[in-house]
């Protein structure tokens, strides 16, 4: 076996020779995000520590906790997992391309950077005769990923349709959830630490404390996700509930906070009994419903400075990950304008 952490920091030690330190830093960084990839995609190449089902789902959890970025927490649990770099296949690295984009959602300009990086690794590996066969990077040409393409989302159509699958299937608690997710954009950690008094039913603003970065921002409340919650709260099992659990709003199966696998897991099961495209069944999660508010927004019209204060993104260069759907802006703009509606020939006939 050839494993990838060791074989990295022999990388970076050589490329340290050549390159300054914030360089070699950078590259380390990118190369542990190629295995967040190859990990998440339960690719072949990976081997999981001992309790495999449970490390994946403590991983998975913290990166939904840190807005899918690596902190300390999921780089710990990241290192329990094994790769073997001899058993990478094309795809696997090509897969990489998806994950940057839709997952991570990085910049064009980031995401190339980030492809060097491994296609540098890699060559470093077959010069050194490590890895014999270099078309495994032949298809790692960084112009394969298209400036405005999206971050996966669903359609409003897809959306509804998905809400309505989780009212018909689902409980009050889990029909909620989702609807807050989709209707005021926020992550998933800043669900589950709501409480059980921060939406009545003449709430017209929540709060959000301790957001990404720890900062507050307020998010106006829908009169649907007070209704839906007003409803969860009335079988809502409170008495159950001990301690300082007694102030979630969100319970689990336990009578505990909800954590972030099992809003996960609901998501998984509520999806597969949607007609959703499979594509989309497949890397759907809850940050791709923050995705969907966010462009339905910009698509109705909301600016990117509005969206910026909604999401609480320190820097408004993040939000323009939307402004994919400029396109469609345009054409639905068409709508709007009274000569795009004149046939041929129409208005001689009418002013004859």
């Amino acid at each position: 076996m050839l494993d990838f952490d060791l074989q990295v920091e022999r990388f970076i030690a050589a490329l340290g020779i050549s390159k300054s330190l914030n360089t070699a830093k950078a590259y380390r960084s990118d190369l542990r995000l190629l295995k967040l990839h190859l990990v998440l995609a339960r690719c072949p190449c990976v081997t999981p520590p001992r309790n495999g089902r449970i490390a994946y789902g403590q991983l998975e959890a913290a990166l939904e906790a840190n807005d899918q970025r690596l902190d300390s927490d999921s780089s710990r649990l990241l290192d329990g997992f094994t790769v073997d770099l001899e058993a990478i296949r094309p795809d696997d690295l090509v897969g990489y391309f998806l994950f940057l984009k839709e997952t991570q959602g990085y910049a064009q300009t980031t995401i190339n950077r980030k492809i060097v990086a491994v296609r540098r690794f890699f060559k470093y590996l077959f010069d050194h005769q490590l890895l014999r066969d270099p078309s495994l990077v032949y298809d790692l040409e960084t112009k394969t990923i298209h400036r405005n393409e999206a971050p996966l989302h669903l359609t409003a159509e897809e959306a509804f349709h998905f809400l309505d699958t989780v009212r018909r299937h689902g409980s009050e608690r889990d029909y909620a959830i989702f609807l807050i997710m989709l209707s005021m954009g926020l992550r998933i950690a800043e669900v589950i630490q709501m409480n059980v008094d921060d939406i009545g039913r003449e709430t017209r603003f929540y709060r959000v404390t301790g957001g990404k970065g720890g900062k507050n921002r307020p998010v106006p409340v829908p009169p649907a996700v007070r209704e839906a919650v007003a409803n969860y709260k009335r079988v809502r099992p409170r008495d159950k509930a001990k301690g300082q659990h007694r102030l979630a709003l969100f319970l689990g199966n336990r009578y505990t906070r909800i954590t972030p696998r099992a809003i996960q897991q609901k998501l998984k099961e509520y999806v597969e009994l949607t007609d959703l495209p499979e594509s989309k069944k497949l890397m759907l999660t809850p940050h791709k419903l923050r995705h969907t508010f966010a462009t339905t927004l910009y698509l109705n019209g909301e600016d990117l400075r509005t969206l910026m204060r909604l999401l609480g993104h320190e820097n408004i260069a993040t939000t323009t990950i939307y402004t994919h759907v400029d396109d469609e802006k345009l054409i639905a703009s068409l709508e709007k304008n009274p000569f795009a509606r004149v046939r041929s020939g129409e208005y001689g006939q009418k002013h004859k």
